[in-house]
């Protein structure tokens, strides 16, 4: 029997390594230019960690974390989120004591969901957390963030903006009492499974994909008419700020994440080409949450992104079009295509040596892998000492000395 990957988990090579590579080179660009410092933090942390602060009633805590006792009986979780270890991360090194303090991490999550297209057990994520400040420039510059590494890595995928807010503290207590009332009284409408939240997590049920949830959550009470005056003017500062920047967005009232410790602020990057796993980037404001993890009592926001399924929207990236392929058309001309080869590495392109000893076969396989260039080495180049320097995209080719060489592959 072939031995096979886990269910949920993929192997990363070839081209989608290229692609991967690509995302983290953009990401930690973009982290630099905005000022925030990577970090890493170990792959399981100690289970309450995360089923105090995602709650204990969220879907990930009871259907979706692994969870192993390790051999002193203490309770680990691989971990199924970003934001609590990285939080954490920052307490325990004191990094919160210089604020505010900014940081981002790239990294394997754990979640035991179904899988299916763009969503494994195993997966990458990014982060991008602040950690310090109520000022709404916070939410503005991790919007512009995103934005800036998706419209860098997918420049021709149409991403949509989605923006919401919880409000504080108060107004989400006042509109889960008004959202639980309804939902109750309309209770037969609802899945067996919307039903279960309705006294413990009711927001949740804001989030179901279900077509008869969908038709009752599209009369529910409308969250923006609970908010606080204070938690109504930031949002309005946000929208305001995006208008000015000529960032386009859409409002989405039943938009609130699927973490129990967000409020205020909340926003997806969304496509339609992925089909139900559509959502690219999302976050939002957890002004309690690092007080809870037993930190100061201080704001902050952040936002997680799937590599993968960023992944399955790129093309071939840039790395692959720099490729250099060597074809060696006979053994005996080896010698004679190590010199170009040699030269080529040592100025940091990256080549690949085909061994097909084939024309075709070498053609094929540079195509293949989206080469710029091919260099061929056979009799004639031989008998001349020169090289034959092809340019795969615009066809146009060239006898060339060793000399010649890298002006012709800049």
């Amino acid at each position: 029997m072939k031995i096979q990957p886990i269910r949920g988990t993929h192997d990363i090579f070839g081209k989608n390594l290229d692609k991967y590579n690509s995302i983290c080179d953009e990401v930690k660009r973009v982290a630099s230019i905005f000022n925030f410092s990577e970090i890493q933090t170990p792959i399981f942390e100690s289970t309450d960690l995360f089923s105090k602060q995602l709650g204990e009633s969220s879907d990930v805590v009871l259907k979706e974390m692994y969870t192993f006792e390790d051999r002193n009986g203490e309770s680990l979780t691989l971990r199924p989120e970003y934001t609590t270890p990285m939080i954490r991360a920052a307490i325990s090194n004191n990094l919160i004591n210089l604020l505010p303090c900014k940081i981002f991490g790239i990294g394997q999550m754990f979640r035991r969901e179904r899988p299916q297209k763009g969503r494994y057990r195993q997966f990458n994520q990014i982060n991008f957390e602040n950690f310090g400040t109520k000022d709404s420039f916070a939410d503005i510059e991790l919007i512009l963030l995103a934005n800036k590494i998706l419209s860098t890595l997918l420049p021709n995928i149409k991403i949509e903006l989605y923006l919401n807010s919880l409000g504080d503290k108060d107004s989400l207590i006042k509109y889960k009492k008004k959202l639980s009332t309804f939902l109750k009284e309309n209770k037969k409408f609802l899945t067996k499974e919307s039903q279960s939240k309705i006294d413990n997590n009711p927001l949740r049920i804001l989030d179901s994909k279900n077509s008869d949830d969908q038709l009752l959550i599209s009369k529910a009470p409308l969250l923006i008419e609970f908010l606080s005056k204070q938690a109504l003017k930031q949002y309005e500062d946000i929208k305001k700020s995006l208008d000015s920047l000529k960032i386009s967005y859409l409002e989405d009232n039943s938009l609130v994440r699927g973490l129990d410790y967000y409020c205020h602020t909340v926003f997806e990057f969304k496509t339609k080409s992925l089909g139900s796993q559509d959502t690219l980037i999302g976050g939002g404001r957890y002004d309690g949450l690092i007080a809870n993890l037993g930190g100061k009592d201080i704001p902050g926001i952040g936002w997680a992104g799937g590599i993968e399924r960023i992944m399955l929207l790129m093309n071939n990236t840039e790395a692959s079009l720099n490729l250099i392929h060597f074809a060696i058309l006979d053994e005996k001309f080896r010698e004679h295509a190590l010199f170009a080869y040699n030269l080529v590495a040592n100025k940091n392109y990256p080549v690949f040596w085909n061994f097909k000893y084939n024309l075709k076969k070498s053609l094929s396989k540079a195509n293949e892998s989206n080469a710029k260039y091919i260099i061929i080495i056979g009799e004639e180049e031989f008998s001349i000492n020169k090289y034959k320097v092809k340019n795969l995209i615009t066809g146009e080719q060239n006898l060339v000395s060793i000399d010649k060489i890298l002006s012709f592959i800049k």
